[in-house]
């Protein structure tokens, strides 16, 4: 089982890279303050809004649907604790 967290940061980790863009760069385009997205990506932040996933989602040029499209978003590979 897996924390949402750690998924969010993989998502994120695999967005950023296939787009060539830094977290300042997300930050700016996304209107997520640079400091959550570094916190979020540091493991730090204990909750993720759904208005962050879909504002990020709106930095990365896609839709929160195409975000959380994955298999390790299904609640039966996640620990919702």
């Amino acid at each position: 089982m897996r924390k949402l967290n750690d998924v969010v940061v993989e998502r994120l980790c695999k967005y950023l890279g296939e787009r060539n863009l830094t977290q300042y760069k997300l930050s700016q385009l996304s209107g997520v303050p640079f400091p959550t997205i570094k916190s979020i990506m540091q493991r730090r932040t204990k909750g993720i809004t759904l208005k962050t996933i879909i504002m990020l989602s709106h930095g990365l040029g896609i839709t929160p649907s195409e975000f959380i499209d994955d298999e390790t978003f299904l609640a039966e590979n996640l620990d919702l604790e």
